[in-house]
């Protein structure tokens, strides 16, 4: 009977609690990333990335990829939050996936999302993926 109320009580502290994740710093980060992207700032953006974006593609590479993208579709105007994940890890921090419908200089419909590593208040920069009609016509993309 004890171990049954135990496991009652157990349960409804364990459900009464809610996890809340505070976006408002991976929300910040997304506000650098655009003001980086449309001052061409691209070094910055990349010197600010976690370890494991910066393992995954090398520096060059990634300013050139955002030099590219830029002249394709100009640069960022507004974005409008439609949805967000958060998962944390047991090594510390939490990995918050935001996505948005953003407006670009040459593109009025693209998506994008970014992943950062949030840990001991620092948002990096983990993943950032934007998709575009747009850049899909383009061939040196």
């Amino acid at each position: 009977m004890i171990r049954h109320i135990l496991l009652i009580w157990l349960v409804s502290i364990v459900s009464s609690c809610s996890w809340s994740v505070d976006t408002d710093l991976a929300e910040l980060a997304v506000g650098q990333f655009h003001e980086s992207f449309n001052r061409g700032s691209f070094q910055t953006i990349y010197t600010n990335a976690s370890p494991e974006f910066q393992n995954y593609v090398t520096k060059d590479k990634f300013i050139r990829l955002l030099t590219k993208l830029r002249s394709g579709i100009g640069q960022h105007k507004s974005s409008n939050l439609i949805n967000w994940s958060a998962k944390s890890s047991l090594g510390g921090g939490t990995a918050i996936t935001l996505v948005y419908n953003a407006q670009y200089e040459y593109d009025d419909k693209a998506k994008e999302s970014f992943t950062f590593q949030v840990n001991d208040g620092l948002a990096k920069l983990y993943n950032f993926n934007v998709s575009s009609e747009v850049l899909s016509k383009l061939t040196d993309i």
